[in-house]
């Protein structure tokens, strides 16, 4: 595998990371002789990039096995951002809870992630936090606002890199009716957009990381380059969409109702923007477009895009019962192939304003493979005619059934069920915030 020119292979010092799933070695005594310490400098390559396939934390503990071996392999550090293969991929960040968000004075300037697919934990300083708030985690990258002058950059919460992309509020100036506004009332108005932002990042072959913001509640895009001055609005809205959208692979996909009424559902594409010109380094964005539609009840907030085990899968009701979920592969329908999925293994997913795939192992006792977990089904509505927060439940798709998957107290009983904490994920208004999800209660 051939990998972007950076400094030498030896190793540096790192972020601080501390795992709960790692025992420390004992040291061998010195007259033991040790055959991995000579193993052959490509062979130790080949086998990291395998590991690395795996899991960059795994990568990491295989080049701290010796000396020898962390020469002989490429250092996350100075990579993490320009070359994909060492994004934190199935990391997410952990909602504590009780209001400790990233940052908070208790927390000692420590944050802790969690793996999706191992369930294992990680705290890692990062006093970055101090005056920087997160919008939003792509692949495992942290894309982190700082308040008071609107900066936007983008983290790797393991190795430390950071790409600086404009201010926020380059993008004002390109609306009209932003135009004449003045400064306190732009940052107002940009709370605002960061309601609704998710994030693709893209990296071309010279290094070069691009972002595309999806600014759901303006319904446009925009994007920049590391190291641009100002973000780049679409010249277009997207449709009114039914659930924020999602990024898969440098794109972002959105799902709109038909404009016909029917229980019809379009799938969206946004490409990452192109250059302008063969030799010109301006990148322009192309119109969305529209790649399949599907037959499920296009009702908001209950049709979702996931991405599990690399690929996309389609989530919603198919009759306005909304008693059945039905999944379907993305790469199915594209071909016109409108067969439902029954059976996800070992994987879980989360829905909510963004979807999440978990899987079952002992790392998370208390998910359970095979099932959906939303609170998408009809409101309830008590004798006075209120309406309920609607259950977070647990859809089960070998049997079709529904059982409670979250008790529904306000505010949510302490200590919390880890169930809870990933269903938290889901809702970047609460877990960035550190607030427990409950459908009474928004987060300031």
């Amino acid at each position: 595998m051939s990998s972007p020119p950076h400094p030498g292979r030896e190793g540096d010092r790192g972020a601080t990371i501390t795992s709960s799933g790692c025992k420390r070695c004992r040291l061998a005594p010195k007259e033991v002789e040790r055959p991995w310490d000579s193993l052959a400098e490509d062979l130790l390559e080949l086998i990291g990039w395998l590991v690395l396939a795996g899991d960059l934390l795994d990568y990491v503990r295989f080049r701290a096995v010796c000396s020898h071996w962390n020469k002989s392999t490429l250092r996350p550090q100075g990579r993490g951002l320009v070359d994909p293969r060492f994004h934190p991929r199935r990391w997410m960040m952990f909602p504590e809870g009780h209001g400790l968000y990233p940052g908070h004075p208790k927390l000692g300037g420590y944050v802790r992630f969690f793996s999706l697919s191992t369930g294992t934990f990680v705290r890692v300083h990062l006093p970055l936090f101090d005056d920087h708030v997160v919008l939003e985690s792509v692949d495992g990258l942290l894309l982190l606002y700082r308040n008071h002058d609107t900066a936007i950059r983008l983290l790797h919460p393991f190795t430390g890199d950071i790409a600086e992309l404009p201010p926020l509020m380059s993008v004002l100036p390109q609306l009209e009716r932003y135009r004449y506004m003045s400064e306190d009332r732009k940052l107002r108005e940009l709370r605002f957009y960061l309601r609704g932002v998710c994030a693709a990042v893209t990296v071309s072959a010279a290094g070069g990381i691009t972002v595309m913001l999806s600014l759901d509640t303006r319904r446009r895009i925009a994007h920049a380059t590391a190291g641009d001055l100002l973000w780049v609005l679409s010249p277009y809205k997207l449709p009114c969409v039914l659930v924020p959208t999602m990024s898969f692979q440098g794109k972002l996909y959105a799902l709109s109702p038909n404009p016909r009424g029917e229980n019809i559902v379009l799938i969206w594409q946004i490409d990452p923007p192109q250059p302008t010109t063969e030799a010109s380094h301006s990148l322009s964005l192309q119109p969305a477009r529209i790649i399949v539609e599907c037959p499920l009840v296009a009702t908001m907030g209950t049709v979702h895009l996931v991405e599990c085990r690399s690929e996309v899968f389609l989530i919603g009701f198919n009759d306005t019962s909304y008693a059945h979920l039905v999944v379907y592969r993305l790469a199915d329908l594209i071909i016109g192939r409108v067969v439902p999925i029954t059976n996800i293994g070992e994987h879980a997913l989360f829905l909510g304003q963004r979807a999440l795939c978990v899987s079952s192992n002992k790392g998370f006792p208390s998910v359970m493979g095979n099932t959906i977990t939303c609170n998408d089904r009809l409101p309830i509505y008590n004798r006075q005619g209120v309406q309920d927060p609607r259950p977070i439940e647990h859809y089960h798709l070998c049997s079709a059934t529904w059982s409670l998957a979250i008790p529904q107290e306000k505010p949510p009983v302490s200590p919390h069920t880890l169930i809870h904490h990933i269903f938290t994920c889901c809702y970047r208004s609460h877990w960035n915030k550190a607030h427990m999800f409950h459908g009474r209660i928004s987060p300031d």
